[in-house]
């Protein structure tokens, strides 16, 4: 399976680093103990062919009386994205003992291993680094110790180990032992643990095992223990099942004295690169049948009755490459009853101890107290000026109302042409269209259908410093019903004509940065002005069923934006070269017309600009996203919206 189990991951900091530890022996192993001869003598080691070994230093030696090779001063030791440098370096062919010292630096792709000096013993595979400190770029782990050491063919051992993620000496966090072995596959063992926050120990345990398995195993996971008032004492036991190389399982045994037993499944699968599952179950037969409205505290997860023992959650996301290109996606969400999530939750004893599905799948799940649980599918086919796309999708009211309003997107299907360029025209056609089937327990049932075409003539003046581009929208909503109700047509329709025209230009400027990574940045700045006129036609008493047909109405603005990019060129060791966008910052202000030269009331204050809108995105690395939006009210002299939001994901 292409992803490690969520369960066995709790220890997963530790096996991880120690697995690192493991690479960056096996690399001195390697490095060294191929022909000294010919590493000394002709400056590479050929012990594969395809990628030698280079060393460089300020003076090569050989004693050949005791049989010892010797490199001083600015030893640097390099095969492709991976170099060993110390002062000094030492190799007994007659012991088979290697020896570096001074600013030792073990380097393989952007991970770190420092010591002070270090001794290998290439026979026996095994080695020592005093004072070391492994630094983990991934997912920014410092793993350090007073001493370092490779004990066995899979045992390693940290003296005064120190974990944390946090930069410099004093560290807010760190998980510290005075020793620490681990044996990969097998257990690991800790001594002293403490977990401390600046320096303070918060949490000690004298001893501790836990398991280091890098590869997915059938067997037991950590119980969870708690207890609440509500649920009493709660105990659970999860068991995990790997059933092959594509599929495993999970099997949750939960006891709450006061509600039962709760049964758990998790199942997984992968199919292909981009086909895979991930479903979840739970059960409880709930020794409290009838929720008692009296109680004020019930009242408080909601203000619906409940009367069922069986209750449930069933939830999964599954992604799948079908025949012809077609692209399924399938979300599942659904509960027996309104108050199931707000009993059961509660960080580590409660549902989130299950797998977070939008992190797993990267779409949404809903909110625990929203009022409805979406379920979709949808399959997608995709070409390269046009896109198809059909979908259904069902709203379940978990409170089960007797007179079930919710609209039902049950059949719909989604049509989008790509702005191209026609051969005997000579601009770009383009086509948005989307048709949804509405059906509704109890009211109004009908059709939807919204088509939008628009038509783009961009081109270039100025000798191609200044962009034109005119475009030309019509926009037609309507619907027609299968059964009505009282106050609804049997048909409406509204139509909308748009006009646009925006002018812009673009200024960049390359940067030479001479980082070890971002070799480049590259800064554009793109200043536009546009103009829209938009008039919508139709019935303007229509009542609308199912949402407005016309949400925009009239606009006749002028809007002025400035738009900043910054690009950055990514150099690897192997001299391989990728860009990535690290920021946008944007800022708008509009202007309207019909507000400043309409008509107003006597002492009525006309306001033709719009808030000033700035957005920032920064995505420096893949897995942090940082954004923020403001709108700067000009006649409140006060922000009217704001916004910020940090995402930091950890790969598991």
């Amino acid at each position: 399976m292409t992803r490690q189990n969520y369960r066995v991951s709790r220890n997963r900091v530790a096996v991880r680093c120690f697995l690192f530890l493991a690479i960056f022996f096996s690399l001195v192993f390697v490095g060294l103990k191929a022909d000294a001869g010919t590493l000394f003598s002709k400056g590479k080691i050929t012990e594969d062919r395809n990628i030698p070994w280079k060393i460089t230093a300020e003076s090569l030696s050989y004693d050949q009386k005791n049989n010892v090779y010797r490199a001083k001063g600015d030893v640097l030791i390099t095969r492709g994205d991976e170099s060993l440098s110390a002062r000094e370096a030492m190799y007994n062919r007659q012991t088979g003992v290697a020896k570096v010292s001074g600013a030792v630096r073990l380097k393989s792709g952007d991970d770190v291993l420092t010591g002070e000096k270090g001794v290998f013993n290439l026979r026996e595979q095994t080695g020592k680094i005093e004072n070391g400190c492994l630094f983990l770029k991934q997912n920014h782990y410092y793993l350090s110790g007073g001493i370092m050491e490779k004990i066995g063919k899979s045992t390693y051992m940290i003296k005064e180990c120190r974990l944390t993620t946090c930069d410099g000496e004093n560290p807010a966090w760190s998980i510290t032992g005075s020793e620490v072995k681990v044996t990969l596959e097998g257990y690991g063992q800790v001594r002293n643990a403490a977990f401390r926050v600046k320096g303070w120990p918060f949490l000690y345990v004298p001893y501790m095992i836990f398991p280091a398995k890098t590869k997915r195993q059938t067997g037991l996971l950590p119980p969870l223990l708690g207890y609440s008032n509500r649920n009493g004492a709660d105990l659970e036991i999860p068991f995990f099942w790997a059933i092959s190389h594509q599929t495993d399982a999970t099997l949750y045994e939960r006891y709450l004295s006061k509600r039962g037993y709760m049964q758990g499944l998790e199942f997984r699968y992968v199919a292909g690169s981009e086909s895979e599952g991930n479903f979840l179950f739970d059960f409880l037969r709930d020794r409290i049948e009838e929720k008692d409205m009296a109680d004020p505290d019930e009242q408080e997860i909601s203000p619906f009755e409940r009367d069922n023992k069986n209750r449930f959650w069933i939830r999964g996301r599954a992604d799948q490459d079908l025949a012809f290109g077609v692209t399924a996606r399938l979300d599942v969400d659904v509960v027996s009853d309104q108050d199931y999530l707000r009993e059961f939750e509660g960080g580590q004893f409660g549902y989130e101890a299950r797998p977070d599905l939008s992190d797993v799948s990267g779409r949404p799940v809903e909110e625990r107290y929203a009022p409805t649980r979406r379920s979709a599918l949808r399959l997608s086919r995709e070409w390269q000026d046009f896109s198809l796309q059909a979908l259904s999708s069902y709203h379940q009211r978990p409170e089960d109302p007797s007179n079930d309003r919710t609209p039902q997107p049950l059949a719909g299907m989604e049509a989008t042409v790509v702005p191209s360029s026609l051969h005997l025209f000579p601009g770009y056609v383009g086509l948005d269209s989307d048709y949804d089937y509405i059906w509704r327990e109890e009211g109004a049932k009908g059709h939807r259908l919204s088509l939008s075409p628009d038509l783009r003539f961009p081109w270039k003046t100025a000798g191609g410093y200044l962009e034109v581009e005119p475009s030309f929208r019509y926009t037609l909503d309507t619907h027609w019903l299968d059964a009505g109700e009282p106050g609804l047509d049997d048909s409406a329709a509204k139509g909308a004509y748009e006009a646009a025209c925006r002018v812009s230009t673009n200024v960049e400027r390359v940067y030479d940065t001479g980082w070890e990574r971002a070799t480049r940045l590259k800064h554009r700045i793109w200043p536009a002005l546009t103009y829209r006129y938009r008039v919508p036609h139709g019935d303007k008493e229509e009542r609308p069923w199912f949402d407005p047909i016309d949400q925009e109405g009239r606009i006749n603005q002028v809007i002025l934006s400035l738009e900043n990019f910054l690009d950055a060129r990514l150099d690897d060791a192997k001299g391989n070269v990728r860009y990535r966008q690290w920021a946008t910052f944007t800022l708008s202000q509009g202007y309207d017309i019909d507000e400043a030269t309409g008509e107003r009331l006597t002492g009525e204050q006309k306001r033709p600009l719009s808030p000033l809108s700035a957005d920032l995105l920064v995505t420096p690395f893949k897995n942090l996203d940082f954004r923020a939006n403001g709108q700067w009210d000009h006649y409140d002299d006060d922000f009217s919206a704001a916004s910020m939001s940090l995402d930091f994901t950890v790969p598991r």
